[in-house]
């Protein structure tokens, strides 16, 4: 199989954020009529959901063609799961043209498979502590790892405001053109209204400006990364259309806000899963239940739905989760990673005692469960009915709870 390069590679790292930049500019791209191909990981649904054209997951027939001439091709050559799926990636988006690729990177960055392409931007988008037991037990060490998608004198978007000194060393080491969350690029907010202005880089040096509102589905940090990685990628995309785009870019699972397709209780679904994300939800949930915290009333009830995998870290996401979660509906799925709902309630028990809980065998039961209780609540005025459906704490876990709302 040729890997001759595509027209266009952006390459996205990061602990969180991956997902989120690359919709922010597949939506921009799509929009500004720009042919564009994107590969992510992992799919809440369906395996198509990886690769898209335009958007839109590619069809069935498409991808089992793809997998046919790589597995023709490779001969006696043994491939992994994800390395096929990079392949056949790369082999559709060759076969349909297109003139940029998104791809994001499934673990780490150095080792991983989207990294046999040279991108033309190599973006980080932020660096915290998850799957230490491959990348390492430090920001040092795992931002390392994630800066081996930098290229000798390639560009690099930063956007973890706060990188280890690793990253910022190899770019130096590489003489990469470098552009920093909080310096090159960045978020301005104004007082007086309550949209945000992003400013960044142009390819020739000039400063760009766009604006949008602080109140979208994408985190505002993630948002900016985006708009420099194109930026700097050169494409060709309207940046003062960003704020009529933004509101219609909703990644799936991304402190998503639907309703339960049986109750029509608000929901909220959220693929966090280590320390970083759940801080990120727990402000989410904050703003939406109480978003005026002099007015304790407005405080709704709070269930959360979560299933864990047993090699997080669950102590720091549980004593973040506790600020929020009025009632804890616990359950496992059906992966041998998981952690068992027990033990996952008892851990929960040594951090709060008095936390109210029940364990459940499956994520659907749980979450049926939950809006139930929370419908039953609101019917008969114990309840505020501004309360809260939260799914949380892994990709299985959302999926699971996902078919059953609106969404």
């Amino acid at each position: 199989m040729s890997l001759s390069k595509l027209p266009k590679v952006v390459t996205v790292a990061g602990t969180n954020g991956k997902g989120s930049v690359v919709s922010v500019m597949e939506s921009l791209l799509c929009n500004a009529g720009v042919q564009v191909g994107s590969y992510t990981s992992p799919h809440l649904h369906r395996f198509n959901e990886r690769i898209r054209l335009q958007g839109f997951p590619c069809d069935d027939d498409l991808i089992c063609e793809a997998f046919s001439r790589i597995d023709a091709m490779r001969r006696e050559v043994s491939l992994s799961y994800f390395e096929f799926a990079t392949l056949a990636a790369l082999w559709i988006f060759k076969r349909k043209r297109v003139s940029i690729a998104l791809l994001e990177v499934g673990l780490g960055g150095r080792l991983d498979a989207v990294n046999i392409l040279d991108p033309d931007v190599s973006v980080i988008t932020s660096i915290g502590l998850d799957h230490q037991d491959w990348l390492g037990d430090s920001r040092e060490e795992i931002g390392l790892e994630k800066a081996g998608i930098l290229r000798k004198g390639g560009i690099f978007v930063c956007g973890d405001p706060d990188p280890p000194l690793s990253v910022i060393r190899k770019a130096k080491e590489l003489s990469c053109i470098s552009f920093y969350q909080g310096q090159e690029f960045g978020l301005e907010t104004n007082a007086q209204s309550e949209g945000i202005k992003w400013y960044g880089v142009a390819p020739d040096s000039r400063g760009m400006c766009a604006s949008f509102p602080a109140t979208t589905a994408v985190l505002p940090v993630n948002v900016s990364t985006a708009l420099q990685a194109l930026a700097s990628a050169g494409t060709d995309v309207d940046l003062a259309a960003t704020a009529t785009i933004l509101a219609f870019t909703k990644p799936p699972g991304r402190q998503e806000l639907t309703e339960d397709r049986q109750t029509g209780v608000p929901v909220m679904l959220d693929v966090a899963h280590n320390p970083d994300s759940i801080d990120a939800l727990v402000f989410a949930v904050q703003r939406f239940v109480q978003p005026d915290p002099a007015l304790k009333h407005n405080q709704g009830t709070v269930r959360l739905v979560i299933a864990v995998m047993a090699d997080k870290d669950i102590e720091t996401m549980l004593a973040s989760l506790v600020s929020i979660a009025d009632i804890w509906y616990i359950a496992q799925v059906e992966d041998a990673r998981c952690l068992p709902a027990i033990k996952l309630g008892l851990r929960l028990k040594n951090i709060d005692p008095s936390a109210t809980m029940r364990c459940f065998d499956g994520v659907a039961e749980a979450y049926q469960t939950a809006c139930e209780e929370a419908l039953a609540g609101a019917e008969e005025g114990a309840e505020a009915k501004e309360g809260l459906v939260v799914v949380a704490g892994s990709f299985h876990t959302v999926s699971a709870a996902r078919m059953l709302t609106k969404g």
